[in-house]
């Protein structure tokens, strides 16, 4: 009696496409939280950057801001720190990099291998990850 072995493909289990959402931050997601996009992303104009002067009021298109920073935040070693919330180092990785949307993935690279350090490992799945920027309600993240 033989016994018939498997095909190959018959082994490899059938594996779920994993979600890889695209984040960024939504001014209009701001606006129904009741937030105001210019006064969050002000907050964190770096030293350099030449509206940091400027009034509130002054300070007009939260575009040109946002540009701004990105501009500038190379310039300034504590724009990112690992001591920062996670959400905040999100905030901040989207801002200084314009605000063009990164996937799921890049956003934990980021979190676990860039900003992570052995005085503060981060230690996050990408589920997790989604589950908070899925849920936030406060920086105004929101999926492209």
């Amino acid at each position: 009696m033989t016994t018939q072995e498997p095909d190959a493909e018959e082994l490899v289990e059938e594996q779920p496409e994993k979600e890889n959402p695209l984040f960024l931050i939504s001014v209009d997601r701001l606006k129904k939280l009741d937030r105001s996009p210019v006064h969050l992303v002000a907050g964190r104009l770096t030293d350099s950057s030449p509206s940091k002067s400027k009034a509130i009021s002054e300070m007009g298109d939260v575009k040109a801001l946002i540009r701004e920073i990105s501009q500038n935040y190379k310039n300034d070693s504590n724009f990112i720190r690992s001591d920062m919330p996670v959400q905040e180092i999100v905030f901040r990785t989207l801002l200084a990099r314009n605000n063009r949307p990164m996937s799921l993935t890049d956003l934990h690279y980021e979190l676990t291998e860039r900003w992570a350090t052995p005085i503060r490992p981060i230690v996050i799945t990408e589920e997790r990850l989604l589950r908070i920027l899925d849920t936030d309600t406060y920086y105004g993240f929101a999926r492209k």
